[in-house]
């Protein structure tokens, strides 16, 4: 809700926990790793979920 609400939040970033391995603490910009980049691995990742949740997205 706080990256579809909030103003100043830089794009291609990933806001949570910013505390003990990112699991707990206070919400901040967190650590986004390179291949959340990658176009192949989104790709593969929305199949997937798609996949394993039976529902297909009409996009």
């Amino acid at each position: 809700v706080m990256c579809a609400t909030e103003d100043g939040l830089e794009a291609r970033a990933l806001y949570g926990p910013t505390g003990l391995n990112e699991w707990v603490g206070p919400v901040g910009k967190g650590t986004l790793e390179p291949f959340a980049h990658d176009k192949a691995v989104m790709g593969r990742l929305w199949e997937l979920s798609e996949a394993e949740t039976g529902f297909h997205w009409e996009l």
